[in-house]
């Protein structure tokens, strides 16, 4: 299997240049050798082919890497150079000295719209250019320290992904499949881009201070890195040289964040007897649009230039250019997501074949050793509860310290995304918790659960029973956002709507409206579940539960740029995720030690009190006979249990209905209510 060639992010040679070469009998075998180059590390794309269109922009702006691996950066307040001191400044600037020692990892999702330009302008003014395909697309990228990461990125219909384990990266695209990396691990480029400043610090510490410049009106100081000889080298093989690959990152010298990152790389492609080409490759990215996310700066918009240049003396009509534009912006960001663990970023079996297991298999001596050398490395980015250890269970219960859940997710051969075991598990061990992203009461229970995490009030006097409440101090302040604005609406006719067709959904499309109006959550929160298949009749009822939800905001005076993202494609879109990804909490009341105690007092007591959505536990695959179950036992928070013993590496499922139920009656029931027939073992044998 071939590896991830240097210029695999660059578009393929035009006909009319293949056309110049052909013209020289004598070269004719070195343009073959050319073209099967090109084959095997271009996939033979097509350049301004518009079939090829969607290869080109996911390849070169999909997911870059950094030019230079991410190195232990000296301590805050150690300043030995001009370039440290300027990284201090931007470390003090975005806030980020209070995450040293307590950020574990990085979740984050987001938009890109991309887009290939004609006609590029004097300087590469995007002003000058026509845009010839623009698509928009969507992202979501998990990190743990810069050199561990994976991303997904879909656009267009098409999808592309890659990752690394801090030994080996590799990418996924649809015609190329799995490949590695060559060279060193190295950060990916989009996560520092303005959203991870500690690994933006810890990079530009040794960084060499080049002077000043201006950029967009804002006086920035200049910082290089350029990648070493050695990692050129590794990054080269015998048809293209990596010749350089540098980059300047520009510190506004006003209020020290990054604004600026412009990096570019110059590639030498020659075969036997044919003339050499050069490719460079410059991209510009500003990073703006800083908020604050737990007390930390962190950009979440920007955009990104890049010209490919193509010269060499066998391109008579002087040197090609190709121009490529991205506006990205970041929709969510979250530090220390749960479940979060170094298995999340083994790489898939195709690049393991070519990387022997003992090199990078963390739970081997050799690695071991290294993740000791990495953990003491790595203290400015983890807590030492956090440290990526070989240990086992026995040994984190020994030391008092949890260790991660054990599982990963990973695509499954028919069922997407699933939850895999990384590990044996016991019967009856809880595998992990999670808290909702998004719930709501039931209407019934509406006044006698808490109206944040669904826990069951204590009491409820005359004066409750009219209003909602909360179970504590602390919900009511995490629902202070969204609560408000649920108060400034009249809802009685969308609960009459809800309630008397025994909708439950949209009263959690209510809540997601009220918490996006107030900034507690972003619009495509749920963007990365899966959406169900809705039927016509379906997407009619949806649609005057739309009208009614956007009349309730507009009779309160909510308009403009406030409501501009409640479209009926937006709520059908968020309704049918949740249709078949959202929980019905049946709250068991009392803890209970013993799994099937907890499953009896949960089946006896009924107690719906509502219905809430989760990340993790909605990546769960069904089963009619599962080997997981999910329960709650005082409030929204899921507890993951085993219900059987789990061998490593076996998926783990849970059902998503009563599994009392006969044959018929469960594939009726998943058929109308999650759109699949279900074809596990049980149901294969008529049982």
């Amino acid at each position: 299997m071939g590896r991830l060639a240097p210029l695999s992010e660059e578009p393929n040679i035009n006909e009319e240049e293949e056309a110049t070469n052909r013209s020289s009998k004598g070269i004719l075998r070195s343009t073959q050798t050319w073209r099967n180059w090109i084959k095997t590390h271009l996939s033979s794309l097509v350049l301004f082919n518009k079939r090829s269109d969607f290869k080109v922009l996911l390849s070169v702006l999909g997911c870059p890497l950094f030019p230079v691996s991410a190195h232990p950066k000296p301590p805050l307040n150690e300043v030995s150079s001009t370039a440290q001191y300027i990284i201090q400044h931007f470390t003090a600037a975005t806030g980020c000295r209070k995450l040293e020692g307590k950020v574990k990892n990085i979740f984050a999702t987001g938009k890109v719209i991309m887009a290939m330009v004609d006609e590029p302008g004097p300087g590469g003014a995007s002003a000058s250019g026509t845009a010839t395909l623009s698509e928009k697309g969507c992202f979501v990228m998990w990190q743990m320290v810069p050199n561990k990461w994976l991303i997904e990125l879909v656009l267009g219909g098409h999808k592309v992904a890659a990752g690394s384990d801090g030994n080996v990266a590799w990418r996924h695209t649809p015609w190329l499949g799995v490949h590695a990396a060559k060279g060193g691990v190295r950060p990916l480029r989009r996560a520092l881009q303005g959203l991870d400043p500690m690994a933006i610090s810890a990079v530009f510490s040794p960084a060499q201070y080049i002077g000043e410049k201006q950029i967009s009106g804002v006086d920035c100081f200049v910082l290089k890195l350029s990648a070493d000889q050695t990692d050129l080298t590794e990054r080269s093989d015998s048809t293209a040289e990596m010749i350089k690959h540098v980059i300047f990152g520009y510190f506004s010298q006003r209020n020290g964040l990054l604004v600026y990152l412009e990096d570019s790389y110059l590639t030498r492609i020659q075969s036997p007897g044919a003339y050499p080409t050069y490719w460079e490759t410059t991209m510009s990215t500003k990073i703006e649009d800083y908020r604050t996310v737990e007390g930390v700066m962190i950009a979440h918009a920007g955009q990104t230039n890049v010209i490919i240049t193509r010269f060499g003396d066998n391109l008579k009509t002087g040197a090609a250019i190709t121009r490529l534009e991205e506006t990205w912006t970041i929709d969510d960001l979250a530090f220390n997501v749960p479940g979060l663990s170094m298995d999340c970023f083994i790489p898939p079996k195709e690049v393991q074949k070519d990387y022997p297991k003992k090199n990078f298999d963390w739970r081997s001596p050799r690695w071991a050793s290294r993740l000791k050398t990495l953990n003491s490395q790595t203290k400015p980015f983890l807590s030492s509860s956090s440290s990526f250890s070989s240990a086992t269970t026995a040994d984190n219960e020994n030391t008092g310290r949890p260790g991660p859940p054990p599982i990963r997710v990973a695509l499954t051969e028919s069922f997407g995304r699933g939850v895999f075991a990384t590990r044996k598990i016991e019967t009856g061990e809880l595998i992990h918790t999670a808290k909702p992203v998004l719930s709501h009461p039931s209407l019934s229970t509406i006044h006698k659960v808490c109206y944040f995490c669904l826990r069951k009030l204590k009491t409820t006097d005359s004066s409750q029973a009219q209003r909602v409440s909360f179970c504590s101090d602390e919900c009511q302040r995490q629902a202070k956002g969204f609560h408000d604005m649920e108060m400034r609406e009249d809802w009685s006719a969308y609960d009459d709507y809800c309630r008397s067709r025994g909708l439950k959904y949209p009263l959690l499309v209510k809540r997601l409206a009220c918490m996006v109006m107030s900034r507690a959550a972003s619009a495509n929160l749920l963007d990365i579940l899966q959406p169900a298949r809705l039927s016509p009749e379906m997407i009619v009822e949806m649609e005057e539960g739309f009208g009614l939800l956007r009349s309730a905001f507009e009779n309160s005076n909510i308009m403009g740029e406030q409501m501009s993202f409640l479209t009926k494609q937006w709520y059908i879109g968020v309704l049918a995720r949740i249709r078949i990804n959202a929980f019905r909490i049946e709250l068991v009341g009392a803890f209970y030690d013993d799994l099937l105690s907890s499953l009896a007092a949960s089946i006896e007591s009924e107690a719906a009190v509502g219905n809430a959505v989760y990340m993790l536990p909605s990546f769960y695959n069904h089963d009619c006979d599962p080997n997981a179950h999910i329960i709650w036992i005082e409030n929204a928070d899921a507890r993951l249990k085993a219900l059987r013993d789990v061998d490593e590496g076996e998926e783990l499922r849970i059902c998503y209905i009563d599994a009392s139920m006969d044959h018929d009656a469960r594939q009726s029931f998943l058929s109308q209510g999650f759109g699949f027939q279900c074809n596990c073992l049980r149901c294969l044998s008529g049982d």
